[in-house]
């Protein structure tokens, strides 16, 4: 089935992904779904679906956008991971760059002079040392984070509230089309969707769910960063924040969050210290390496693609892990730092 008949049956007939994964198996399109004799089709206005389903196709392509499903090569595995994970997301730009290694930089559309600088400099040396910066195209340091990484040559993707062909805030459109062309705009919202309050919550938590790391650089306590960053710490992903002033308001929830556990972040360049990153990622170089480009990798499949013993090779894994090269991500697959 076509990603977008997939999205449609879950919108109009709200599946979980065990039931949806099942159709997919089961069926080739939305008319042999339409012709079954199941039960749980029973609730669906079929007529319905096919027009959303056609309607959307035809406005993705229009826009040159995809719709990637949960079941995807490119759907990102970090965020497949998270218990709240989309069953498609909709894309502009290099979709490639969901299965990168990324880093999420958020914080305050009120930005002081102090935010602004400190969010540039992370996000420029993320960006410069290969990692993707993920923020939600907001006024103050989310615009700040893409543009950062944008400057230093490095790839950004902006997570929306909104769908991918409607650009929020609409001030922000060139930064908007910057993005289209040299990172990605990601949403998992169907086409033509306007924004919305409820919207932004959702949206925070895909930003968490594509990233290793969440950082917060400049939050008050009632900063919608705060959302992220807990929607980051529930996944198990790693938190940051940068320390402030303790009698500046737009430093409360940043430093709430350090109380509560977060990891300080005192200059730039610690985020690719703590993940054993150098600043250049020669790692092209590394032939071991190169193996896990298309994603991430059991241990068994590691031993059939190399032919190697399996003890040398869990050795091996072990140096890469402790170097910040590898990481083992929960269900025991190996992935790259940096992708």
């Amino acid at each position: 089935m076509r990603p977008v008949e997939i999205f449609a049956l879950w919108k109009f007939g709200k599946y979980d992904l065990e039931t949806l994964k099942s159709f997919n198996e089961k069926f080739e399109s939305l008319e042999e779904v339409s012709q079954s004799k199941l039960f749980e089709f029973e609730r669906i206005d079929f007529d319905a679906v096919r027009r959303f389903a056609e309607e959307q196709q035809e406005l993705v392509e229009k826009a040159k956008a995809k719709v990637i499903s949960f079941w995807h090569e490119d759907y990102p595995p970090l965020l497949r991971e998270s218990s709240s994970a989309p069953v498609a997301l909709f894309c502009l730009g290099d979709e490639k760059l969901l299965k990168r290694e990324c880093v999420s930089i958020v914080g305050t559309r009120r930005m002081t002079s102090y935010g602004k600088k400190i969010a540039h400099e992370i996000a420029f040396t993320a960006a410069r040392a290969g990692l993707v910066v993920v923020s939600g195209l907001a006024f103050g340091i989310d615009s700040c984070a893409h543009s950062a990484a944008l400057e230093a040559g490095g790839k950004t993707i902006a997570v929306l509230g909104t769908s991918v062909d409607v650009p929020y805030p609409a001030s922000n459109r060139r930064l908007y089309e910057r993005i289209a062309q040299d990172g990605c705009i990601v949403s998992e919202f169907p086409m033509q969707t306007k924004a919305a309050k409820q919207n932004f919550p959702a949206r925070n938590r895909i930003i968490a769910g594509l990233s290793r790391a969440t950082i917060v650089v400049e939050a008050p306590k009632d900063s919608g960063a705060l959302i992220t960053a807990q929607f980051a710490a529930d996944m198990g992903r790693d938190v940051f924040a940068v320390p402030g002033d303790v009698d500046r308001a737009s430093s409360e929830g940043c430093n709430w969050l350090l109380k509560a556990g977060a990891i300080p972040l005192t200059y730039h360049s610690e985020i690719l210290q703590y993940y054993g990153l150098d600043g250049r990622l020669d790692r092209e170089q590394d032939d071991f390496l190169k193996i896990f480009s298309q994603g991430p990798l059991m241990f068994d499949e590691i031993v059939d693609m190399l032919k190697v013993d399996p003890t040398e090779l869990l050795v091996k894994l072990t140096e890469y892990e402790l170097d910040g090269k590898l990481v083992k991500l929960e269900d025991g697959r190996y992935h790259i730092v940096g992708r």
